[in-house]
């Protein structure tokens, strides 16, 4: 075993190459810096990456990849895809702590931080490459850098730190490969570092760990912030809406959004809007999001109905990705049918979408 796929989705960075594990030399590598890309590029910088190095699929031994603690999203998309190299090519797949790739690549006392979102950083703490603290997701102001004589990971969070900048900056493929602990040993089921639940858990899983009761009530704009947040996991490929833009929806007397809580943690948000200035009215279904780690509770279902009961038997209109099987699963257990496809309905991925409609009861 000695020639290894690199993949690492856990920061702005798609990364892919190809290392060669005995010494660490990298044969290729191809990065593409788009936090928004994930999915639509790390497979073409696998393909390039391999033409770079005059390799097939077929002369990978391994593949290594990173299980953040990132986004849900950019996790989501690496691991899939590691997943899915490695059963078609029936080789193993090693999943590491993508700090680590970074850390491990440093000498002396580093900590290592990047960007979690909602003002906050992951980070962890290495003393000549080995992890000493963390990995964990704190407000940069909460960090303590202990011995750390230098910062590396992104440069804008690193920026925060009152310490000496040093690379790398994003987990490179020969920090991925040499962040394996024991290349002997038969790899451990994949499991995404998305540190902001109690627990990591496993990418495939269904979701549905928290059995807390669930309410559905009014949203408010004290909510505007905690939806962006939610908008920016669920959405990062498809421009997820701004704290602005929640605050916008909810000041329009013709929209009505409602929430789902959780022991007083929003977790899932939903929006309707009315159309036309007198009745009949038609209506049109805005947004739907729940948390990654309450999904397959049914939550979406029960937002969803209240939407409807707002609706009052009129018409009402969505648009979902053509992609997107459970919410299609969904809205057809609801009483919508396709009744259009508008092509690159999604801006920024360009992903078509169908328009469905539920008729008037």
């Amino acid at each position: 075993m000695n020639l290894v796929l690199a993949l690492d989705t856990s920061t702005p960075a798609v990364t892919a190459g190809i290392v060669r594990r005995d010494d660490l030399a990298v044969l290729a590598e191809r990065v593409t810096v788009d936090a928004r890309a994930h999915a639509e590029r790390l497979t073409p910088n696998v393909l390039a990456a391999l033409a770079d190095a005059e390799l097939t699929m077929a002369d990978l031994d391994a593949v290594v990849v990173g299980c953040g603690p990132g986004p849900f999203t950019g996790l989501r998309a690496g691991m899939s895809t590691a997943a899915a190299y490695g059963h078609a090519l029936g080789i193993p797949v090693h999943g590491v702590c993508s700090l680590d790739a970074i850390g491990v690549r440093t000498t002396g006392d580093t900590l290592v931080v990047t960007d979690a979102r909602r003002r906050e950083v992951y980070w962890a703490r290495y003393r000549d490459g080995v992890r000493t603290d963390g990995p964990a997701v704190s407000a940069p102001a909460d960090v303590d850098p202990g011995p750390a004589r230098a910062v590396a990971g992104s440069p804008e969070h690193a920026a925060l730190f009152d310490l000496p900048r040093c690379e790398p900056v994003y987990p490179p493929p020969a920090g991925l490969v040499a962040a394996v602990p024991d290349w002997s040993e038969r790899p451990a089921p994949l499991v995404a570092l998305y540190l902001r639940r109690p627990d990591a858990k496993p990418l495939a899983a269904p979701m549905t760990a928290h059995l807390e009761p669930v309410t559905v009530g009014a949203l408010t704009p004290a909510d505007a912030g905690r939806c962006a947040e939610l908008e920016a996991q669920l959405f990062d490929g498809d421009d997820p809406w701004p704290a602005v833009a929640f605050h916008r929806e909810l000041a329009a007397t013709h929209n009505h959004y409602v929430a789902a809580r959780t022991n007083g943690m929003l977790v899932g948000y939903a929006g309707i809007s009315r159309l036309g200035r007198k009745p009949p009215f038609e209506y049109e279904v805005h947004t739907i999001g729940v948390d990654p780690a309450y999904q397959g509770q049914g939550i979406g279902r029960r937002m969803l109905a209240e939407l409807l009961n707002f609706a009052d038997r009129g018409v009402v209109f969505l648009e979902v990705r053509t992609d997107n099987e459970a919410a299609l699963a969904l809205y057809r257990s609801m009483g919508f049918e396709q009744v259009g496809l508008r092509r690159r309905y999604y801006r920024v991925s360009g992903a078509d979408a169908y328009t469905m409609r539920r008729e008037a009861l």
